[in-house]
C-alpha cells in the first residue's frame, strides 16, 4: 500500500548509499580522472507500455550495451551492442520493439561538407534485428538531416507516423506525414497526409489515426499558424505575425479537443495554455509557478500531455490528473532535498521510472509500482556517496540590486578548514539555460581537487521567471558578465575564496563568458578555460546568415537576444573577446570539438591564432570525432587531462 512507502523508501535509500563499489574517501584523496570522465553506468532507462520490461543503456570502459530485462521473471531477455550507433534517445515503441534515435556526422549526396543526420532505428526484441525506419529515396527527399521524429503510433500498432520532406532535389519540397510499417520497415512508406513547404509539425487525435492539426511557419511572410482538419479541408484556428515562433505547441489533451501551448509572459512568467481546436480561443494560464518556469511537458508516444516539469535547481511537477499529482508528491516528501526526475512511465501511470540525485546521492534509478518502490541500479557505481562534494544554494545581490541565485560545490577537504579557498567560477551554457544541484562531472572534478566551484545563474538564465530571463537580452559581455564578477567579489568579501586564486571555466556560452572574463575583467582571474566557446559574435552571425539567409527566423532570434534590435550594427564587435586580445593578461586554454555544429571549432582556432599573434600564453586542444555536447568518455578524459595540467600550472590548489 502507498502508506508503507516511507518504510520502503528508507530501506532503498540505505541500500543505495551503501551499495557503491568505491570505498569511502580517506584523507579526501581525489579519485582518478577516469572516474569523473566516465559516462553514467546506467542511463536512458525506459519501460514497456505493459510495464513488464525495463531497458537501459549500460556503459563501462569495456562495453556499451543496451539491455532489456523482464521484470516479472527477473531475467535478461535481450540486448545489443550500441558502441557504433551511439543513440541520443531510446524508448519502447510497443511491447515488442524499441526505437533508437541516432545521429551521425556524415556527408549528404549532392551537398558540400558534413552534417549531423538524425535517423530512427527500430529494434525488434524477438529477432534482434535493427532496421532504419525512414530513408531517403522512394519519395523521401535527399539532403534532409532529421528523419528520427515519431509523432504517433497507429491504433493497430503497426504503423509509426513520421514527418519528412518529400519530393526531388531542386524542386519545392513538402513536409508530409508518412506512415512507416513497423513490422516491415523496409517497405516503402505511405503518405498519411500531404503537407506544405512551410509545415513544421503535425498532431494526431488520441485513440484514432486522424490528423488533428498541423503547424506552419512561413519564414517569408513571418506567419505562425495552426490549422485544423475539418470536412477534408484545413481551417485556420490560430495565426500570429512574428519573425520567429514565440509560442510552442507541445502536444494534445487526452480528449483531443485542444493543443497544449507554452507561452512566456513578462508579467506572469511561463505557463501552458489550451488552444481550443473548435473555437481557437486560449484558456487561462495553466501550471503557473511564481519565480520558476516550465522546463518540459510529460507526454506519451502519441504526444498526449499528462503534466509539466518545472525548471530550477531541483525539479518539481504538476499534473492534470490529481491522483498522479498525489503519487509524485509522496515521493518528493520522502526526499525533500533531492532532485527527482521522471525518466519514463506507462500510459496509465501505474509504473513510474525515475532517477534521484543530489543530497549526497551519486544517482540511482528507482521505480514506483502499486505503491511500492524498487531499486534498478546506480548511475555511478564507482563513486561512493562519501566522495560526493556537497552542493549548496546561495544567493547574492548584483551591483544593480538584482538577486542572483547561485550554486556552490564545496570541497570535502575544506569542510573543517578556515582557509580561503581557490575557486572556479563555472558559468553555464545556453545562455538561456540553468544549472541544477545534481551530480555534475566537471564541478565534482574541480571540487575533488580542492576548488570551491561557483555557478551563478546570471541574468538571462532560464528557470527563475521570464522577467529574469529577459533581463539578459542585449547583455552579453555586459550585465551578464558583471553578475559573474559580482559573484567572485561577494565571496572574496565574505572571506570564502582567495582573490589571487580564481579561474573562470565554461562551455558553449560559458566558454564565451570565460573569454569575456579574461578580456573585459582581466584583473579578476588568474586563468581562463573555454570549451567550445564563442569568441567572435560577428563571425558567428555571418556564418548563420550564410547558412540560413538574412531573413531567416534564426537570425531574427539571435538579433533579438544579442542586441535587442536597438543597438548599433557594430555592437557585436564590441562584445567579441577576439577583438580585445590585447587586454588578456592571463593564460588561456581553448578546447574545441571537431564535429561541433552548434559552435564552430573555428571560433576557438581563430581565437588561438589571435592570441598567439600577440604572444599571449595560450594552449589549444581539439577533440577528434566529438560534437558540441561532449558525449564521449574519452573526450571528457582528454578535457580533464588538459585542465589538470593547465590549472595545476596556473592556478594550483593549496
Amino acid at each position: 500500500m502507498i502508506t508503507s512507502m516511507k518504510f520502503v523508501f528508507t530501506l532503498i535509500i540505505l541500500a543505495v548509499c551503501t551499495s557503491a563499489h568505491a570505498k569511502p574517501a580517506e584523507n579526501h584523496k581525489p579519485l582518478p580522472l577516469e572516474v569523473y570522465s566516465a559516462l553514467p553506468h546506467k542511463s536512458m532507462l525506459t519501460v514497456s507500455p505493459n510495464g513488464k520490461m525495463l531497458a537501459y543503456r549500460m556503459t563501462d570502459d569495456k562495453q556499451d550495451l543496451f539491455v532489456i530485462v523482464d521484470t516479472v521473471k527477473q531475467k535478461l531477455i535481450g540486448g545489443l551492442n550500441i558502441a557504433e550507433i551511439q543513440p541520443e534517445q531510446v524508448y519502447f515503441i510497443n511491447n515488442e520493439q524499441l526505437l533508437f534515435v541516432v545521429s551521425k556526422h556524415r556527408r549528404l549526396y549532392g551537398y558540400q561538407g558534413k552534417y549531423n543526420v538524425n535517423t530512427a532505428l527500430i529494434y525488434t526484441i524477438a529477432n534482434e534485428k535493427l532496421s532504419p525506419l525512414l530513408r531517403p529515396g522512394d519519395g523521401i527527399a535527399t539532403g534532409q538531416t532529421d528523419l528520427g521524429n515519431v509523432i504517433g503510433i497507429s491504433t493497430d500498432g503497426n504503423w509509426a507516423y513520421m514527418p519528412a520532406l518529400t519530393g526531388k532535389t531542386g524542386a519545392v519540397l513538402r513536409y508530409d506525414l508518412m506512415a512507416v510499417n513497423l513490422q516491415n520497415p523496409g517497405r516503402k512508406p505511405r503518405t498519411h497526409i500531404r503537407g506544405t513547404e512551410d509545415t513544421i509539425d503535425y498532431f494526431i487525435k488520441p485513440n484514432t489515426d486522424q490528423v488533428l492539426a498541423r503547424e506552419r511557419f512561413n519564414n517569408d511572410d513571418d506567419l505562425h499558424t495552426i490549422e485544423v482538419r475539418k470536412d477534408d479541408k484545413w481551417q485556420v484556428v490560430f495565426q500570429e505575425s512574428t519573425e520567429y515562433t514565440k509560442k510552442s505547441f507541445t502536444g494534445v489533451t487526452a480528449d483531443g479537443k485542444s493543443l497544449v501551448m507554452l507561452k512566456n509572459s513578462t508579467t506572469q512568467g511561463s505557463a501552458y495554455y489550451l488552444l481550443s481546436l473548435n473555437t481557437g480561443k486560449l484558456s487561462k494560464p495553466l501550471f503557473l509557478k511564481e519565480g520558476s518556469e516550465i522546463a518540459a511537458t510529460l507526454s506519451d508516444i502519441n504526444r498526449v500531455v499528462a503534466g509539466v516539469r518545472y525548471a530550477g535547481f531541483k525539479p518539481s511537477y504538476a499534473f492534470f490528473d490529481e491522483n498522479t499529482q498525489k503519487k509524485l508528491q509522496l515521493i518528493q516528501q520522502e526526499l525533500p532535498n533531492s532532485s527527482i526526475y521522471i525518466s519514463d512511465y506507462t500510459s496509465d501511470w501505474k509504473k513510474v521510472i525515475f532517477h534521484v540525485e543530489g543530497d549526497g546521492l551519486v544517482g540511482d534509478y528507482l521505480y514506483l509500482e502499486d505503491g511500492q518502490l524498487g531499486h534498478v541500479g546506480s548511475i555511478r557505481p564507482d563513486i561512493s556517496w562519501q566522495a560526493v562534494n556537497n552542493v549548496v544554494e546561495f544567493s547574492f545581490k548584483a551591483r544593480d540590486g538584482l538577486v542572483i541565485p547561485t550554486l556552490l560545490t564545496i570541497p570535502n577537504s575544506a569542510v573543517n578548514s578556515t582557509e580561503k579557498l581557490p575557486a572556479i567560477i563555472l558559468p553555464h551554457g545556453g545562455p538561456e539555460s540553468y544549472d541544477t544541484s545534481d551530480f555534475d562531472w566537471l564541478s565534482q572534478y574541480f571540487a575533488s581537487r580542492g576548488y570551491l566551484v561557483i555557478q551563478p545563474q546570471f541574468r538571462g538564465s532560464k528557470g527563475f521567471g521570464a522577467e529574469f530571463t529577459l533581463k539578459g537580452r542585449g547583455e552579453w559581455g555586459k550585465k551578464m558578465q558583471d553578475d559573474l564578477t559580482d559573484a567572485v567579489n561577494q565571496l572574496i568579501t565574505m572571506g570564502e575564496i582567495d582573490a589571487n586564486k580564481v579561474c573562470i571555466v565554461g562551455s558553449s556560452y560559458g566558454g564565451y563568458a570565460a573569454l569575456a572574463g579574461a578580456a573585459f575583467t582581466p584583473e579578476v582571474y588568474q586563468c581562463a578555460i573555454a570549451i567550445n566557446g564563442v569568441s567572435d559574435i560577428d563571425f558567428m552571425m555571418k556564418n548563420d546568415r550564410d547558412t540560413y539567409g538574412k531573413e531567416h527566423s534564426v537570425i531574427a532570434y539571435w538579433d533579438d537576444v544579442l542586441r535587442t534590435k536597438t543597438l548599433p550594427d557594430d555592437y557585436f564587435e564590441t562584445i567579441s573577446p577576439i577583438n580585445f586580445v590585447d587586454n588578456i593578461k592571463v593564460p588561456v586554454l581553448l578546447i574545441a570539438s571537431e564535429l561541433d555544429k552548434v559552435v564552430s571549432p573555428k571560433q576557438s582556432s581563430r581565437m588561438y591564432s589571435a592570441l598567439e599573434d600577440e604572444d599571449k600564453n595560450v594552449t589549444y586542444v581539439e577533440l577528434e570525432n566529438e560534437g558540441h555536447n561532449l558525449l564521449k568518455a574519452q573526450s571528457r578524459l582528454k578535457i580533464l587531462q588538459a585542465i589538470e595540467q593547465f590549472i595545476g600550472q596556473h592556478n594550483p590548489a593549496n
